[in-house]
């Protein structure tokens, strides 16, 4: 008798909770629309602060400091930048160098100092090719394989060029 009155309070609780279900008991429920069926055109969030810089390069980790290589007009141009991954960051006494992979070689860019406005006392933001040293094969920032050597003082950081687009490397681009 009394596992008959259990089953009997148990269901009547379970028919009272689906009559009156969870609401906040404001009573606002509505029907699922067209307008409810949507898709995430966010872009899905990175810590390398995403792949393109303020210049639209390609974001570099020099560990010590961001930075970002891009490619205009048979110019290869590294910009040296702040924590923010926005705001220039001169360095004095510094040098940049791409190590660029071409086939199965490996050649040497070597970038100048171009001091920006307003970039004194010897320090630079910016590390240029001259359009005279960039192999005739660096069209854009996609033909860039290989590396930047950073140099700063006595002090040598390496960022990798990546070309990360979230598909499959294994392919031509």
């Amino acid at each position: 008798m009394l596992k008959q009155n259990w089953l009997l309070i148990n269901s009547i609780c379970c028919l009272i909770c689906l009559v009156v279900g969870c609401s906040k008991g404001d009573g606002d429920y509505r029907e699922l629309d067209d307008n409810d069926n949507v898709t995430n055109t966010a872009p899905p969030e990175h810590h390398d602060h995403g792949p393109t810089g303020p210049h639209g390069g390609h974001i570099l980790e020099f560990g010590d400091y961001h930075g970002e290589i891009t490619v205009a007009d048979g110019i290869v141009s590294v910009y040296i930048l702040g924590g923010d991954v926005k705001t220039a960051e001169p360095v004095a006494e510094a040098s940049a160098v791409v190590k660029l992979e071409i086939g199965d070689k490996t050649e040497e860019l070597k970038l100048t100092a171009s001091p920006q406005e307003g970039e004194t006392d010897g320090k630079s933001s910016l590390f240029v090719s001259s359009t005279d040293d960039t192999p005739e094969s660096i069209k854009d920032i996609e033909d860039i394989h290989g590396s930047v050597v950073l140099s700063v003082g006595e002090k040598k950081m390496t960022a990798e060029v990546s070309h990360d687009h979230g598909h499959d490397d294994h392919h031509d681009h």
